[in-house]
């Protein structure tokens, strides 16, 4: 999840096209990036909220309610792979409404790991993968490196850590637990900089074409794909740094 194919390409990006009529290269870039924190609020601001309810109350037993979980799941999944056709074709509003909803989902997939973690330990979690996001994103902005070429290979390693994960399920090995934790945290960091470069190169290609609606666009499903990078690298190494337990 999280590998589109590219927009069709529009062309290289020019200052004095922009100037001409086109749109700002930079500001769809921080639309990306205040979509993305916007996203990351929701999705973390929910969890821990939820976190702190009461486990005898009904909001405290929905967390680990094995119903809701796999209801949430079915959720993620059916707008995880859904997100990219529905907003190329629906409104950027429709979009934003869709992108919250989505880490309304993931927040409370996520919500436990405030109650099973110390604080300590999720901290160093969160400063670390911001850390590494940081560095990531920028390598993917600045590289000359043509990093499409590894869309497959990025695509089949996140099958195969899914699969894994589901076998691990029932064979609950510890050895193939931190081969999939590593893999993933492998990864997750791959990608960051994988779908910097593709939001870098989608939103060049809509700048000198003035349409708004485009720009709102890319904007919306590279924030989508970095928060799901984000968030995946933040749970594998969180299992790391999970010797802090409650």
């Amino acid at each position: 999840m999280g590998q589109y194919p590219p927009y069709p390409s529009q062309g290289r990006f020019s200052p004095a096209i922009a100037a001409a009529g086109g749109l700002d290269f930079a500001a769809i870039m921080r639309q990306v990036y205040l979509w993305l924190a916007a996203g990351l609020a929701v999705c973390f601001g929910e969890a821990y909220l939820l976190s702190q309810a009461a486990p005898d109350s009904a909001l405290g037993q929905l967390i680990f309610n094995p119903v809701a979980i796999i209801v949430a799941v079915i959720a993620y999944l059916g707008l995880g792979f859904g997100f990219y056709p529905i907003v190329r074709r629906a409104s950027p509003a429709i979009g934003g409404l869709l992108f919250f909803v989505f880490a309304l989902v993931f927040g409370f997939l996520i919500s436990s790991v405030f109650i099973v973690y110390t604080t300590a330990t999720i901290t160093t979690a969160f400063v670390t993968t911001a850390a590494m996001f940081g560095i990531m994103s920028i390598i993917g902005f600045t590289t000359k490196l043509d990093l499409s070429r590894f869309g497959a290979l990025f695509m089949t390693a996140l099958i195969g850590l899914i699969v894994g994960s589901v076998v691990n399920i029932f064979l609950q090995s510890p050895i193939l637990y931190w081969v999939i934790t590593y893999l993933g945290v492998i990864i997750f960091t791959g990608l960051i900089a994988f779908d910097t470069q593709w939001i870098k190169r989608n939103a060049m290609s809509v700048a000198p074409t003035g349409d708004g609606t485009a720009a709102s666009r890319v904007a919306l499903i590279g924030a989508f794909r970095l928060l799901l990078d984000f968030v995946n690298l933040f749970l594998y190494l969180l299992r790391i740094f999970g010797s802090g337990r409650n």
